[in-house]
């Protein structure tokens, strides 16, 4: 009998304490370790798991919009920042910070990250998520992501600059002629990965409206180089110029392994 009520104290012991514990863990806490442990349990993740992750990004969202405290904002910043933690996870992370302080207020935190941070693909998706002018103080224009592109940055981060650049509004008060002495440069340099030049090139898309004739003598240029061996990119400039000038040009013919390269990476 004193067995069995020393058992039956331990359990209510274990049971009270367990209680006190799950009263002491926040719900922000709770959400992010069920996240952490989707990407790094099922790195493969189909419908059920990515609605499921969904749900959990939009808890936190939700959580962390209604209670901003510094504790559970502490929580996100040490999740983001460690390394060790799976990167597509902390890469999610990126996108609920945004839906939470909003594109123009990055913390400090990732400020520091886009500034100093050794991991390409996150600074990625740091410059996708937040706007250049919150991210530099001396960005006021696409001078901030041409900069990238003129630098040495890897390819990632060369790619989000250049989706900036197009998801940019107001392009007319930005977009101007020495922009496209640079372009010209990185997609006529023979040593320019294909995968920069082909985004590009459909930039260049955008500025045709803008500046017509300058844009219409790189496209056609390119499309003249055939020695370029970029497929594609000449492709596209063609496409572009038979859809926004007069001109009736042949496109050039595509493969399916090139077109599958194009889609895979």
């Amino acid at each position: 009998m004193l067995i069995f009520g020393a058992v039956l104290l331990a359990l209510l012991s274990y049971l009270s304490y367990l209680g006190l514990a799950m009263l002491l863990v926040s719900p922000v806490e709770i959400s992010l370790e069920k996240l952490r442990r989707s990407f790094n349990e099922e790195p493969v993740c189909h419908e059920v798991c990515a609605a499921a992750r969904e749900a959990i990004s939009a808890a936190l969202v939700k959580e962390l919009r209604e209670r901003p405290d510094s504790k559970s904002a502490g929580y996100l910043q040490t999740y983001f920042l460690n390394h060790e933690n799976n990167l597509d996870f902390r890469i999610r992370l990126i996108g609920i910070i945004r839906e939470i302080v909003g594109s123009d207020s990055p913390p400090g935190y990732i400020k520091d990250f886009i500034a100093t941070g050794d991991n390409s693909l996150i600074r990625a998706g740091i410059l996708s998520n937040f706007s250049a002018s919150a991210l530099s103080a001396e960005a006021n224009s696409p001078d901030y992501y041409y900069k990238i592109l003129a630098g040495q940055e890897d390819l990632p981060v060369k790619l989000a600059a250049i989706g900036a650049l197009s998801s940019l509004a107001d392009k007319e008060n930005f977009f101007d002629s020495g922009q496209l002495e640079l372009i010209k440069k990185i997609i006529f340099d023979s040593g320019t990965d294909k995968r920069l030049r082909q985004p590009l090139i459909l930039l260049l898309g955008d500025y045709y409206p803008l500046l017509p004739d300058e844009t219409e003598n790189i496209l056609t240029a390119f499309y003249l180089t055939e020695s370029s061996g970029d497929t594609i990119s000449r492709a596209f400039a063609a496409d572009i110029l038979n859809r926004l000038s007069e001109e009736e040009l042949s496109v050039p013919e595509v493969s399916p392994e090139e077109w599958e390269e194009y889609y895979n990476n």
